[in-house]
């Protein structure tokens, strides 16, 4: 276990980050967060890590040379001492421990109280309502939802827009609205009183097993399953992917739900899908109460079985549309179906279509498969490690169009594409 140090006048943050680092990786780090440079003095030496935000003026030649000392960064940085903070968690995790393990030191035997201040909280959201509503700007149909400056969850906002996080909107802050793109779809409510057929109700079933999985995806990247929108109203469904797709609410955070809300809130989804069926109006609210954001908790059995209703539900849908194009894994020989027009590759479990988690060269987001009316093309997304068609190296966002049999290389990660 390695005993580190954290110095982030991002109060949030840092209280966000220490609950994932002590709840997911309490054995290997013990943590202490501390206010200012001046509380370390002489107990600087007892750690085996320090890790300090952009907004601290500090000088690392200060500390022995056996204290690793990394940064929090919110800047494009690529030496291995400065961290990303809008990455997922797990990997900030990684980052810090190969900084730890290049500077190992033996533990000593005293311990350390854990210094987080509990002066700061996260402020109450005042409002009880929040106003929505729907524009066109240049072609394009937005939903925004009006929050004020004060109440807005900026490392929420931060995370919705830095990431594709799988079953949520990607959203934006401007002009006091947050902002989601809802072109070419229809809330789930529209759906459900469209689709009251056999079919309907299996797509509905694919849409409730998606929002779980992405509900328990959430805390990887520092965000709340309490401030999710679960009124069919407000939740969309993309026709061109077949994919349900929730907002977030990124205002600053009440108590968390406990169970007995959560299902509450699963059981008003139900309810009002179920007026849409039976043909009862049940306009879109111009204003929407504060409360709708749904909680999880106590969602680990449901996730289980989340993923493996999409997977039996993908099974049948391949084998209803015949045949599809597939990759080869060279190390293991395994077959992977491209069953979807956009298909992603990498390493994040909770975010590709493929996950490739036993190879640490390969990107969180490595390059996407994607169907064009002429063939399949794979696009590099700015990969740390490159991707290669038959050897030659792609550029960041370069679509190169694949053929039968050609290789395809993720690092050193090398599959083989096939038509059928």
């Amino acid at each position: 276990m390695y005993k580190i140090a954290i110095l982030d006048e991002d109060q949030a943050y840092l209280e966000r980050l220490i609950f994932f680092l002590k709840e997911h990786h309490g054995e290997s780090f013990e943590i202490s967060a501390v206010s200012c440079l001046d509380d370390l003095d002489q107990d600087v030496t007892q750690y085996n890590a320090l890790f300090f935000s952009d907004d601290v003026a500090v000088d690392a030649a200060l500390f022995p040379a056996d204290i690793a000392v990394g940064y929090l960064t919110e800047k494009r940085e690529t030496q291995e001492q400065y961290i990303s903070k809008y990455q997922s968690m797990e990997q900030i995790y990684r980052r810090m421990m190969k900084l730890c393990e290049e500077t190992e030191k033996t533990e000593t035997d005293s311990s350390k109280a854990a210094a987080a201040s509990d002066d700061a909280q996260a402020e109450t959201a005042q409002t009880d309502q929040l106003r929505a509503e729907t524009v066109t700007e240049n072609g394009e149909i937005y939903r925004i939802y009006h929050i004020e400056e004060d109440q807005i969850d900026r490392l929420a906002i931060r995370m919705l827009a830095g990431n594709r996080i799988k079953g949520l909107f990607q959203a934006e802050y401007q002009n006091g609205g947050v902002r989601i793109c809802i072109t070419g779809m229809k809330s789930l409510y529209e759906f459900i009183q469209k689709n009251n057929t056999p079919k309907g109700k299996e797509k509905l079933l694919i849409f409730f097993a998606e929002m779980i999985a992405a509900a328990c995806s959430l805390e990887e990247y520092m965000l709340s399953a309490d401030r999710l929108m679960l009124d069919p109203r407000e939740i969309y469904v993309n026709h061109a992917e077949d994919r349900v797709l929730l907002p977030y609410l990124p205002v600053k955070g009440a108590e968390p739900q406990d169970s007995r809300q959560c299902l509450e809130q699963i059981r008003d989804l139900c309810n009002v899908l179920l007026e849409g069926i039976s043909g009862e109006a049940a306009p879109k609210p111009a204003e929407i109460q504060q409360e709708q954001p749904g909680g999880t908790e106590d969602f680990d059995n449901l996730q289980k079985k989340a993923k493996e209703s999409l997977k039996l539900q993908e099974d049948a849908r391949t084998a209803r549309k015949g045949a599809l194009p597939y990759i080869v894994r060279k190390r293991n020989r395994e077959k992977i179906i491209v069953n979807r027009n956009l298909f992603k590759l990498g390493k994040d479990v909770s975010y590709v279509d493929y996950c490739i988690k036993d190879n640490p060269a390969v990107s969180r987001n490595h390059a996407d498969i994607v169907r064009k009316q002429d063939g399949f093309y794979i696009i590099d997304k700015g990969s740390l490690n490159h991707t290669f068609v038959n050897g030659k190296k792609l550029a960041a966002e370069e679509y190169r169009k694949l053929e039968d049999g050609c290789l395809i290389q993720l690092a050193d990660e090398v599959f083989e594409f096939r038509l059928k």
